[in-house]
């Protein structure tokens, strides 16, 4: 186990060697499994993308917790798993609330990782939380007049309630990258939403 390459580059990234040459690595192994995972469950290519980032998004936050008491790989679905039932949740308790719901609807345990959608409260705009008032299902509507890299930039902030860091990391893009998109994003949505010259002017 001690002359495993794999624990060994798992432990470089929990001692910081290295992290995203390290990672990189653990990503490149391992994603065509799990993207696999996901398609196997019916999810499209572009949601099964999603999902795997979503994974290892998880994993690197949560790297520091494995302790190699059982295979990396067992830690790793368990991970996989968790994210498979979470979007489930999601999307069972969007049906059953109807797609209406607000964007800034919270969870009563306030996990993130629950199914209903979270938005970090203390960081928005004025303009991003005009577009948090909008119905979920107006606002995907007008997410696909987006470009894609754009639009999954929206969906993680909007839907998801990912940080820019988390979305630079999850989409390995710059932070600058980041909020140059949100900012031409809120720009469109508030057009297209109707929220017109008047609309409450916010920085990135």
């Amino acid at each position: 186990m001690d002359d495993d390459p794999l624990l060994e580059l798992i432990r470089q990234v929990q001692a910081g060697i290295r992290v995203e040459e390290n990672f990189e690595k653990l990503f490149r192994r391992f994603r065509p499994l799990v993207h696999s995972f996901f398609l196997r469950k019916g999810f499209s290519a572009e949601e099964s993308k999603d999902l795997t980032q979503e994974v290892f998004f998880r994993v690197f936050k949560s790297i520091d917790t494995f302790r190699g008491e059982s295979r990396f790989e067992r830690w790793l679905w368990k991970i996989v798993d968790s994210i498979y039932l979470n979007e489930l949740r999601r999307r069972k308790t969007e049906k059953r609330h109807g797609i209406e719901q607000s964007l800034d609807a919270r969870t009563e345990t306030g996990d993130p990782s629950s199914p209903a959608v979270e938005i970090p409260a203390t960081d928005l705009s004025p303009e991003e939380r005009a577009l948090q008032r909008q119905g979920l299902k107006i606002l995907r509507v007008a997410f696909q007049d987006l470009p894609v890299q754009m639009r999954r930039c929206c969906i993680l902030r909007y839907e998801k309630g990912f940080k820019y860091q988390e979305i630079a990391f999850v989409m390995k893009i710059s932070i600058e990258t980041v909020k140059a998109h949100l900012h031409q994003a809120r720009k469109r949505l508030m057009d297209l939403l109707g929220g017109g010259p008047g609309s409450p002017k916010g920085n990135s």
